[in-house]
């Protein structure tokens, strides 16, 4: 307690925050102009009630809270108007997440929260919308309040936030649709680049920045790159009441995640570990199902069997994502690509390779195609073999290529860092779902390495225990809620009745 009382007169010294909130509006005439609150147009008027719509706070500590500031919006058009609430040119270099939070309530019809929610986080100026597409009927009133806190806290050192700031501007803006995740991660990320060489890891990082691929000829974006302390890749995900990290847009809209547990610093960032099978002896056993026989390719691949780690993400999943299966891809394809690589030969005796090693270790060319039916793992079987019980798999390494990942080459990109900048598994390797090879006498699968050689790709036997990363695709449907996909403010989906 000594302490606390310590750091909160450190903060009354050293923090200070300046927060300048003014109301502004956009009409369909001045899209694109600010006004001050004392101007009306014919289609809103927008006043201050409480003050002048500036709150100024210097040597914060915690325990601080803004005075209400009150206004309302006020329809005086001849018909009904929707608009958004915006914060204008936020900028918000606050560390901590939890304690600077923000509230708009109103009691007449607009906009309204019920509990306090972090106030977005940003490193540069930007427009941040807050609420979309509130309806206002001809003559009605909506009456606003917004208040800023500064939550403390007696269990966590908020140190970090010393020297922070906070600006920006309550503007009214004509109103929009609640855009979907997907198009969300578009506009959030204006950049659009493509590669075409794979050879050598991809440590290029370039803020706000998608690359475009191609999955079955429907452009797909995906996110490539290291992060660093002053470039972070922001595709994080609060989904479920796990942290996730968005690996690239699918072909049937949706958004597809990477496991990370229950916090964005985690280092263990798996959901246990498993074997891929319990035995190696038949190259059958890459599959994530696969058949009774293993005379012929298609005997090996016809699914009848799960794998030991399919049985251990379908239980997973039982125990903790089954309340989310409406907002997730029955389409989405999972690519378990048993196809054999240029000139092998399939054999129970003889060594030969997968198609996936042939890309990724000769060819140096990773794709998001699969070609064989029932090497695509679906739920829905109008897009793949229908053979999954849950929307549920693991990430391929043709994916891990694309993030930036080469074979045999050590590679601490996206997907292998937590948000502090280390390994999200510690020491523990995880698998992947793509097959490497059958070495004559067992199997084996591609699977990523923990921290001795960061990020680096390559073989396991399938009945080595690696830790499993679990993979999930959102619908296309599923609507963008808050955040910015940092690590401090991820991205939330719009949780309804229908996933959509």
């Amino acid at each position: 307690m000594k302490r606390k009382k310590e750091l909160i007169v450190i903060l009354s010294s050293l923090l200070v925050i300046v927060l300048s909130v003014s109301v502004a509006y956009f009409t369909t005439k001045i899209l694109g102009t600010g006004k001050e609150i004392s101007v009306e147009s014919a289609d809103l008027k927008v006043i201050f009630t409480s003050g002048s719509g500036t709150i100024n706070g210097t040597n914060i500590e915690p325990g601080w809270s803004s005075a209400e500031n009150t206004f309302t919006v006020k329809n005086e058009s001849n018909g009904t108007y929707n608009y958004n609430i915006i914060i204008k040119d936020l900028v918000n270099t606050f560390t901590t997440s939890g304690f600077l939070v923000y509230k708009i309530t109103s009691a007449d019809g607009g906009y309204n929260m019920t509990d306090f929610v972090d106030v977005p986080k940003s490193k540069t100026s930007k427009d941040t919308i807050l609420a979309y597409n509130i309806s206002i009927d001809k003559d009605a009133t909506h009456t606003y309040k917004i208040i800023i806190n500064y939550n403390n806290s007696e269990e966590v050192d908020q140190s970090a936030d010393m020297g922070k700031t906070l600006t920006g501007k309550i503007f009214i803006t004509k109103g929009t649709e609640r855009p979907t995740l997907a198009n969300q991660l578009l506009n959030d990320n204006p950049t659009i680049s493509t590669r075409s060489d794979f050879s050598t890891i991809f440590t290029t990082n370039t803020a706000n920045t998608l690359y475009k691929a191609t999955e079955n000829g429907t452009d797909v974006y995906y996110f490539a790159g290291k992060d660093t302390e002053s470039t972070p890749i922001n595709n994080w995900v609060k989904f479920g009441g796990f942290y996730w990290r968005i690996i690239r847009t699918n072909s049937d809209g949706g958004v597809r995640l990477l496991y990370h547990g229950t916090s964005t610093t985690a280092t263990n960032a798996y959901i246990g570990e498993s074997k891929f099978n319990t035995t190696s002896n038949s190259p059958k056993y890459v599959g994530y199902m696969y058949g009774n026989s293993d005379t012929t390719p298609e005997e090996a691949r016809t699914n009848t069997n799960d794998s030991t780690i399919k049985t251990a993400i379908d239980d997973w999943y039982a125990s903790n994502m089954t309340s989310y299966t409406k907002y997730l891809s029955t389409t989405a394809v999972y690519c378990n690509d048993r196809e054999l690589a240029s000139g092998a030969s399939y054999s129970t005796t003889e060594r030969f390779e997968f198609k996936a090693y042939d890309r990724l270790s000769t060819n140096k060319t990773p794709t998001y195609d699969c070609t064989n039916d029932n090497d695509k793992f679906t739920v829905d079987a109008s897009s793949g073999n229908g053979k999954l019980t849950y929307p549920i798999a693991l990430m391929t390494a043709d994916e891990i290529a694309y993030a930036g990942g080469v074979y045999s080459t050590d590679a601490p990109m996206w997907y292998y860092t937590n948000s502090s900048l280390e390994s999200s598994t510690n020491i523990t390797d995880w698998w992947s779902l793509s097959p490497d090879g059958w070495y004559g006498d067992f199997a084996g699968s591609c699977a990523v390495d923990g921290s001795v050689h960061p990020g680096y790709l390559d073989d396991g036997g399938v009945n080595s225990s690696f830790g499993v990363r679990p993979v999930v695709s959102l619908k296309t449907c599923t609507l963008y809620s808050t955040g910015n996909g940092t690590s401090e403010t991820p991205y939330e989906i719009v949780e309804t009745s229908s996933g959509c």
